[in-house]
């Protein structure tokens, strides 16, 4: 899909001065208010992976409030089942009694995994309106997933690119069901300027491995994947889009030293997000009707809006962002990687 001419921006005014954690920029549950959404998506169901830590929790939080179905993939069972407790229990809609979300474990370490947690979404569930891969780790020491990939790439993108091989069906029966477009949603990084997908060497067999470098791939492969997806599937009402969340103090940058994050937070002070500001353009990318038409699929966003390039007002894209000949090797070498029919 082409990048926007014209990028939507309709939080614009409220980004351009930004002032920290807390300032006049939109939270999650602020987008879903400013949709008119609250308690009125009980006929949809989302699904969000990572949801024990972070953002996802705060999505998770946000999309609670709608009435839909919310499914949750985390590695820790206990941990997750506390963050619904907490969800449910500081609910502003305790006296409505929306379903209580549903955790379901995955590892997106290990393929066998994420395919044992889509059969047991399979049997929860018959359709899927918004898949939201919010799981992710970052600037990481080499390592390697169960099945031999470079843990980033293998954790960031091939586990999310298998969930959603898994789900499609469901994906697909979502949009024909509620007769509006099915929605992808992965979350990348402005981390995906540092690097293209290097498909000719995805895990780092015959270069130096960079956790930069590696970390900015495997932000690239979640937009590649959101916007091939789209050319793939728009036609049957399923689209892909990739999210920039913002700088957000999250354990995301565990494995960095202090002195990195201490850089990093005096680098961004006045562009920090707090939580519930950080899931806003993920959630915004779920809800908006400016997303029901799939010519405006297979697009990267920022600061609830369209990104645009550099020198706009927002977050600005990589040229590379937008390189069907790269999303088309990437979608390929994923099937064979994932073992999957290739479409």
């Amino acid at each position: 899909m082409p990048p926007p001419k014209v990028p939507y921006q309709p939080y614009a005014d409220v980004h351009q001065t930004p002032a920290g954690p807390g300032d006049a920029r939109p939270t999650a549950l602020q987008i879903i208010e400013d949709n008119d959404l609250l308690g009125k998506l009980t006929n949809k169901t989302v699904l969000i992976t990572g949801g024990s830590s972070g953002i996802g929790v705060t999505t998770a939080a946000a999309f609670y409030e709608t009435g839909a179905k919310v499914l949750i993939t985390a590695r820790d069972m206990p941990k997750v089942e506390k963050v619904i407790d907490d969800i449910v229990h500081n609910s502003p809609s305790k006296d409505k009694k929306f379903p209580r979300p549903e955790a379901i474990e995955a590892h997106l370490d290990n393929l066998q995994s994420v395919r044992d947690a889509a059969k047991v979404i399979k049997s929860k569930v018959s359709s899927l309106n918004i898949l939201i891969n919010n799981a992710g780790i970052a600037f990481i020491p080499y390592s390697k997933t169960v099945d031999g990939f470079e843990l980033g790439i293998g954790t960031n993108h091939f586990s999310h690119f298998l969930l959603f091989q898994e789900l499609k069906p469901l994906l697909l029966a979502g949009a024909k069901e509620c007769g509006s477009t099915s929605r992808v949603i992965n979350i990348s990084s402005a981390a995906h300027r540092r690097s293209a997908v290097h498909v000719d060497d995805i895990i780092f067999e015959h270069r130096e491995y960079d956790l930069y470098l590696g970390y900015g791939q495997s932000k690239t492969a979640n937009i590649w994947m959101a916007n091939a997806l789209t050319r793939k599937y728009g036609a049957e009402g399923l689209t892909g889009l990739s999210v920039h969340p913002g700088v957000i103090a999250t354990d995301l940058g565990r494995h960095m030293s202090q002195k990195q994050i201490d850089d990093l937070i005096a680098r961004n002070q006045s562009r920090i997000k707090s939580l519930e500001q950080g899931a806003a353009t993920t959630v915004w990318a779920a809800v908006s009707p400016h997303f029901e038409d799939v010519a405006n699929g297979g697009r990267y966003l920022a600061d609830v809006g369209e990104a645009g390039t550099a020198g706009s007002n927002h977050e600005a894209y990589s040229p590379h962002a937008y390189d069907e000949d790269g999303e088309d090797k990437l979608w390929k070498l994923s099937c064979k990687a994932v073992g999957v029919d290739e479409d």
